[in-house]
């Protein structure tokens, strides 16, 4: 018996070894992304054992088959998966856990507790994209913010527009602020080639980026606040073993777009007309024996290759935070001579040294060299100035020149005339040779170090100095070579400039932050901030060479003419602000922020300004009214700021009376040149904005703002009565202001979310509306207005009413209403009578009075559409961008409508002919000589203003990343794997090269480089 029960028990726990058999399981935990999530837990379901994953994500431990796993990870979704050997585990971010913090100025906030409109793009839309600064990559992807690429050259800065034209003379670009420190931004390039600032930044060290835009967000920044502000974060090292990640690129760009110009037959056609319809027998225009049909584009534009890479290290221990890295970026750009070149570093070391102390520096450091074509709106080597105006029946090169350029002989200034009887007008000179010979270029070092020292004396209290620095210089150089083009006036031109920017910052910031018996939460922050800019130029320059042979340097006893020049100029700010946040239990909010400036810039007895701003809000779907409807509508929210801000982008000497030097006879003396103005004030800016947060169904997210913002006390020049003996009779006064006002709207969310499928969406729109409310005269240019009660840059011109189809002359209509029809004849205007239009009417006249503003160039509407699918390990972005409701002046259409000998755009083969062949009824009859009755060349005039609505596909990009096994195999921990697109197509009825290029002013389309559309090949690895 004994026996028998001794078998029976060893047969029993034999059967339950099989049944509850142990397998090893050997697997890895990754977030969305594919990167390792090191430190999660994973438990056996019912029991207590478990491990965590390590620093690799991996995890090994033995479980029962048939056994489930938990798997959990703060601030992610908790997993549950069944026993298998080699399990890969994707944790999903948990949007209610994870709470998403915003960069507000001098601090951070949680997202939820915001109460003013930021907008935030982080550094992976940024990071993921293919793009040489990251500003361009803010185009569409925020509300409120525009930003227009005025030409497809490298280098060229962007410009940024965030609520508004707010100023008619001053700065009107927002404050850039990276890693705390305010930066220089704009085209610091010089007079003929750009430079831009903001991309010294490597986008791919860019960890977030905010955007204040209401008077609550921007106030905490006083004077400097008016236009908005970017704050830019750069990344830092996480506690976690060294990671190497390795991006690097490869695209190929083209011109989007070029003008549709005249081939070799239709401009001899063309040309011949042109003279024949003035009564003249001269046919210059001739085909040569070899019929040459040159297409000059594909000469001056090419297929720009670019390829950029970019090797980053970082990591850390709970007591040292690292993150460096190093950039280098080569583009060629779609214009043969332009290229871009840049090389980064950035280096960020956090290290505590105590509990309570710690400490950290970072330093971003760049180099840029620049090279491209000249710029200029109708300058005679602007590339495209020149290049439409070639002659398309002559050749480019010429093996019997000494320069091997087809230049001509006897006009050797201008392009050679081939078979034509005489040369190129306006001695425009052979673009490819001006392309290939003269230098534009410029070279920048610029370096932003900054240090900190942060003391957390007692609970809730840190105390934190940062001292910062930007340090620019920047070299630009230009050489004309005198056998031709615009350095042939001068026998040759050189001009060497240096400036150097310095902007010193220090802080001293206290911030406390408490929650008082679990719902009173309070957030205090006092700031000292002092800062000094200094700006330096100078120049050396010769002209009238001995020798093209020294160009393009300056050597002594190489030239007859020199000059010099130079400038120096320096301003400071000293600031004192405190700002107070309170809500109870998340629920009701309050908050206001105060700020006293200092600044050199403005008399003594009016320097200090103070600069407020304050803000509320109400959580209604907190309050229990709400339960009934909280699964559907999980979080409401109503918000509304107000604001006072200032703008300190005026002259540093403004209120000085200021003097130059001057010649008197064969003495240099000094004379007046500048009345200064002791009472001048600040410019101001009043802000509102109330709007609404909402989020349904714990999946989407809905935005809505409407804004106001009234500057006064704009700086403009007044005008003086000449008996006073000003000069230039002007005198800087507070006497203009301007009204901006607009809405937004944003909606973002997990539109489809499966286990291998997402879809995720965001969508925003922007309404903006802009007017002059004072302004003592009209500010009149040659295209656009600046009038009060009219939008800012309104265009303005005389009303074309078409052609008259009985004679060809082009008609206008008069401010009394009066049709008139111009005889370019004599050059005259004459009244034109519908029933008899084959007859001159009364004389008649086309005088400034008869001009009326014929748009508006601020977009009215704008907005982006963002579309991100995931199928498994393939991931597919595609952005849309639009804009409207605003004109531009094209007048590079106009200028490609000329009546010289050369070139001209299609448009022209539409003309009057004769009254059986009145063309399309837009295009007069063309005669030589008379471009500027027929066009009115030296006025704006509706026939060239256009619509500049759009839709854009702006971006595409398709990856593939790597499964982690062929990861693994390879040592790698990640590896993606892209292709995309940019500019890929734009949707609009405009007919130059693009709506969004201007050139000399905001909505002036005038002989501008065409923008790029790229196709792009990736890849990131991370090691």
């Amino acid at each position: 018996m004994k026996r028998k029960l001794v078998l029976f028990l060893a047969l029993f726990f034999v059967g339950v070894g099989f049944i509850t058999a142990q397998t090893q399981v050997r697997g890895i935990v990754v977030d969305e992304t594919g990167e390792p999530v090191i430190g999660a837990t994973i438990q056996i379901k019912g029991t207590s054992q478990g491990t965590v994953t390590d620093a690799d994500g991996n995890f090994n431990l033995s479980a029962s088959v048939g056994g489930t796993l938990v798997v959990s990870y703060v601030g992610m979704q908790t997993q549950e998966v069944p026993v298998s050997a080699n399990p890969r585990i994707v944790l999903l971010s948990d949007t209610e856990l994870l709470e998403e913090i915003i960069v507000v100025g001098y601090g951070t906030q949680l997202k939820r507790d915001v109460t003013s409109s930021i907008s935030k793009v982080s550094g992976s839309t940024i990071s993921d994209k293919a793009t040489p600064s990251f500003v361009q990559q803010l185009a569409g992807r925020a509300a409120g913010v525009q930003v227009t690429q005025s030409s497809g050259d490298l280098g060229t800065p962007p410009n940024i527009v965030i609520r508004g034209v707010n100023t008619i003379s001053s700065g009107s670009q927002p404050l850039v602020v990276i890693n705390g420190v305010p930066s220089t931004s704009g085209n610091i390039g010089g007079s003929y080639t750009n430079n831009n600032p903001l991309a010294d930044i490597n986008p791919a060290d860019i960890e977030s980026i905010e955007i204040l835009k209401d008077g609550a967000a921007t106030a905490i920044y006083g004077s400097r606040a008016s236009n908005g502000v970017i704050l830019v974060t750069t990344k830092k090292g996480s506690a976690q073993k060294a990671k190497v990640s390795y991006d690097a690129w490869l695209a190929a760009s083209s011109a989007s777009k070029l003008y549709d110009l005249l081939n070799a037959r239709q401009f001899v056609e063309i040309a011949n007309e042109k003279y024949k319809n003035i009564g003249s027998s001269n046919q210059p225009a001739v085909m040569d024996a070899e019929n040459t049909d040159t297409k000059w584009s594909d000469h001056v534009f090419r297929t720009g290759f670019q390829h950029s890479h970019n090797i980053s290290v970082s990591g850390g221990t709970d007591e040292t935070l690292y993150y460096i890295s190093a950039g280098y970026s080569d583009q060629k750009g779609i214009v043969v001579n332009n290229s871009f070149n840049r090389y980064t570093f950035n280096a960020s070391v956090d290290q505590k040294l105590f509990k309570w102390l710690k400490t950290g520096f970072s330093l971003n450091g760049s180099y840029q060299n620049n090279t491209g074509p000249i710029k200029g709106t109708n300058s005679l080597s602007d590339n495209m100035y020149a290049s439409t105006r070639m002659l398309p029946n002559v050749k480019v090169y010429d093996d019997t020149h000494p320069t091997g350029f087809n230049i001509d002989v006897l006009s050797p200034k201008s392009l050679g005339r081939g078979a034509n009887t005489i040369p190129i007008e306006l001695t425009v000179p052979n673009i490819m040779w001006v392309l290939k010979t003269n230098v534009q270029k410029n070279e920048s070092y610029r370096l932003m170090p900054n240090v900190f020292f942060e003391l957390n004396p007692v609970k809730g209290l840190t105390l934190r100095t940062l001292m910062g620095a930007d340090i620019s210089l920047l070299n630009n150089l230009y050489a004309w070579y005198p056998e031709s083009g615009d350095g042939s006036g001068y026998n040759g031109l050189i001009s060497d400039s240096n400036y150097t920017r310095k902007r010193w910052t220090l802080q001293n910031i206290a911030a406390y932050r408490e929650t008082f018996g679990d719902v009173h939460n309070l957030d205090l922050t006092a700031v000292t901030e002092w800062s000094k800019y200094q700006y330096r130029y100078v120049n050396a320059g010769a002209r009238d060479m001995s020798s093209s042979f020294f160009l393009p340097y300056i050597i002594s006893n190489t030239y007859n003419t020199q000059s010099s020049g130079g400038d120096f100029s320096h301003n400071g700010i000293a600031s004192y602000l405190f700002r107070a946040n309170y809500n109870y239990a998340s629920t009701y909010y309050i908050g206001g922020s105060v700020r006293r400036d200092g600044l050199s810039k403005l008399p003594a007895d009016n320097r200090w300004g103070t600069f407020y701003g304050a803000s509320f809000a109400v959580r209604l779907s907190e309050l229990g009214f709400w339960e009934g409807i909280k699964e559907t509508v999980h979080d409401f929210r109503l918000r509304g700021s107000l604001a006072q801000v200032g703008n300190d982008a005026i002259g540093d000497f403004t209120y000085l009376d200021t003097f130059t030097s001057q010649l008197y006879g064969s003495q240099t003396g000094i004379s007046y040149y500048q009345t200064g103005n002791p009472n001048l004030e600040w410019e101001k800016q009043s802000i509102t904005d109330f709007g609404f947060d909402m989020g349904l169904f714990h999946r989407i997210n809905l935005s809505f703002a409407y804004w106001r913002k009234v500057n006064t006390d704009i700086v403009l020049n007044a005008p003086t009565p000449p008996s006073l003996g000003i000069p230039w009779n002007v005198i800087s006064q507070n006497v203009g202001s301007v009204e901006n006002k607009g809405m937004e709207f944003e909606v973002s969310g997990n539109v489809v979310k499966t286990q291998n499928f997402s879809y995720d969406a965001s969508f925003n729109f922007s309404t903006q509306y802009n007017k002059v409310t004072k302004l003592l005269d009209d500010m009149i240019y040659e295209h656009y207005i600046i009038r009060e009660g009219e939008s800012m840059r309104s265009l303005y011109g005389y009303v074309y009413e078409g052609v008259n189809l009985a004679n060809g002359f082009p008609l206008y209509r008069k401010a009394d209403g009066k049709i008139i029809q111009g005889n370019p004849n004599d050059s005259k205007y004459y009244e034109y009578n519908e029933s008899n239009p084959g007859t001159l009417g009364a004389a008649s006249s086309l005088t400034a009075a008869d001009k009326v503003v014929l748009g508006n160039t601020i977009p009215k509407w704008f907005g982006g559409f963002d579309n991100n699918f995931k199928y498994k390990d393939f991931d597919l972005n595609i952005f849309f961008r639009f804009s409207g409701g605003n004109k531009v002046a094209n007048v590079t259409r106009r200028d490609l409508m000329n009546m010289y000998f050369q070139n001209n755009g299609t448009e022209i083969l539409d003309r009057w002919q004769n009254a059986s062949n009145p063309g399309n009824g837009n295009v007069p009859i063309i005669m030589h000589g008379k471009g500027s009755f027929l066009n009115l060349e030296s006025d704006g005039s509706s026939r060239w203003m256009e619509n500049g609505d759009f839709l854009k596909l702006q971006n595409v990009s398709f990856g593939y990343s790597f499964p982690q096994d062929v990861v693994k195999r390879l040592t790698l921990s990640q590896l993606r794997v892209y292709v995309q697109g940019q500019n890929l197509a734009t949707f609009t009825k405009y007919s130059g090269l693009d709506p969004e290029v201007y050139t000399s002013a905001m909505g002036v389309d005038w002989n501008g480089n065409p923008q790029q559309r790229s196709i792009t090949f990736g890849v990131n690895v991370v090691f």
